[in-house]
């Protein structure tokens, strides 16, 4: 059998799948027990920090999108590095909130996958305090 070798191409992949059809893209992917830390371990429920599983990870995601129009959320790569068994990915987020105001938000994912090429662990660094501000004019 052959070793997983993490690439770029590889990565592209993952997420046209992923922001094509979510529930093929993240079974295809994710490895069930996936880990993901958003900005810091400690959780806030207003900004959306924490350590959360899969499960756990789209009812934030799901929060986040129930205060946009029409629940959507366009994320864009805009780079992506790989080094070793992680890749590094700059993201661009753009929305409306339901209050009118835009909602656009960077992100950067560093996603840690195993030696058969499923995502172990998502590291996710966004603009907590614009979560805040969506969370706190949205309810």
């Amino acid at each position: 059998m052959t070793a997983f070798t993490l690439t770029k191409a590889y990565t592209e992949k993952l997420f046209e799948i992923l922001f094509s059809d979510p529930l093929t893209g993240m079974t295809t992917y994710f490895d069930p027990s996936i880990k993901t830390i958003i900005a810091q371990e400690e959780k806030d429920p207003i900004r959306h920090t924490g350590v959360y599983t899969l499960d756990e990870w789209k009812q934030v995601g799901g929060s986040i999108t129930s205060r946009l129009k029409d629940r959507k959320l366009v994320m864009v790569p805009t780079a992506i590095d790989v080094a070793g068994n992680k890749a590094f990915v700059e993201l661009a987020g753009t929305a409306t909130q339901l209050n009118g105001r835009p909602y656009n938000n960077r992100y950067m994912w560093i996603m840690i996958f195993n030696d058969t090429g499923k995502v172990v662990e998502v590291r996710e660094y966004f603009d907590t305090a614009l979560v805040q501000e969506l969370m706190q004019t949205n309810p």
